[in-house]
């Protein structure tokens, strides 16, 4: 429901507004004066969606321009979230799969313990002995993950040039690309998954007494995907793009509590350990670096054919604005994309 009324909201404060007078759509595009990115006249090879301008769907969308960006978000979460569903069905019934995964994380254990860095079980005995009503609040923090993902894509969508905002869209769906790639080529278990031995407790998905937990037997369910933490890796990214970023002091100063509030609970709730959320924080500067990967020629190909199918024309970005003009000064004096070198 949070998901739903958030997208509603930034759909109808992000609608274009015709002023009086003005000339129709298809009639701006046409003047010489016009500026806009895209220009009318289509590359070899692409369909020519201009004549589409006048149907309901393209006056809809050009009305309504942040719908495009709720179809990139449910394109790339499902498409990751559909990835991992699948890879679950493949290992459910493999008993090697899983006695893989939990000596994966027995060695990631021991390294831990050899450096000094296995923090997991402290911590979560700590706040469960000494603080036990941190832990809902963590949880809250675990299971907002999604909806604080969504409030930064409005955010961003709002107050950042358009060709920054592409880029750390795109960054998003290279990480979840990225950590779908390396969960899948090594598995490994969560501390909550290991054996009793070892103490760990899992907060989040208790059983009921004397039989299993749903969650954890739910066939669609990718248990043993700790490696890494893409929950503390997306919430470091977030920090990262909004203390940079951001145009609102008082956003930055706050944007790095997202970070330690989300590694605090990865660990007090046993769903990672460390080395998951360090491995986890280098995806975002991987993903950074390869963002046009979803801004190829074959990328937009698919995309403009995409249209042709739907007999849509997808909605121009008026360049020529003052956040635009910003952003080209900007790109220049840093060389965009420095600062995640």
């Amino acid at each position: 429901a949070a998901i739903v009324f958030i997208f509603t909201v930034a759909t109808l404060i992000n609608r274009r507004r015709r002023r009086r007078n003005s000339l129709p759509n298809d009639l701006k595009v046409c003047s010489p004066t016009s500026k806009l990115v895209s220009p009318s006249i289509p590359q070899a090879g692409l369909p020519d969606n201009s004549r589409f301008r006048t149907n309901l769907t393209s006056r809809f969308l050009s009305k309504f321009p942040f719908l495009l960006e709720i179809w990139y978000w449910n394109l790339t979460y499902w498409t990751y979230q559909l990835a991992r569903a699948y890879s679950a069905t493949l290992i459910r019934t493999s008993p090697t799969a899983h006695a893989t995964a939990i000596n994966h994380a027995r060695s990631i254990l021991h390294l831990e313990q050899r450096i000094g860095i296995a923090l997991e079980l402290p911590t979560q005995r700590f706040i469960l002995d000494r603080t036990p009503w941190l832990m809902p609040l963590l949880a809250r923090v675990y299971y907002s993950h999604i909806v604080v993902g969504i409030l930064f894509i409005v955010y961003t969508y709002m107050s950042l040039p358009h060709g920054t905002y592409t880029r750390v869209r795109r960054t998003i769906a290279v990480n979840n690309m990225l950590a779908f790639v390396i969960l899948t080529a090594w598995r490994c278990a969560p501390p909550r998954l290991m054996p009793r031995e070892y103490g760990f407790v899992d907060v989040l998905h208790p059983p009921p007494p004397g039989q299993p937990t749903f969650w954890n037997n739910n066939p669609f369910q990718l248990t043993i995907a700790a490696m890494p933490s893409l929950h503390f890796g997306t919430s470091l990214y977030l920090c990262l793009c909004l203390v940079h970023f951001s145009p609102h002091r008082p956003l930055r100063l706050l944007a790095p509590l997202w970070p330690a509030a989300m590694l605090l609970t990865i660990l007090a709730t046993a769903n990672h350990w460390v080395l998951d959320a360090v491995v986890g924080a280098c995806i975002p500067f991987i993903g950074w670096r390869l963002h046009w990967i979803f801004d190829c020629e074959a990328s937009r190909r698919i995309e403009q054919w995409g249209f042709w199918l739907l007999k849509t024309e997808k909605p121009r970005v008026r360049a020529g604005s003052e956040k635009d003009e910003d952003f080209r000064e900007e790109a220049v004096r840093r060389k965009d994309g420095a600062w995640m070198a």
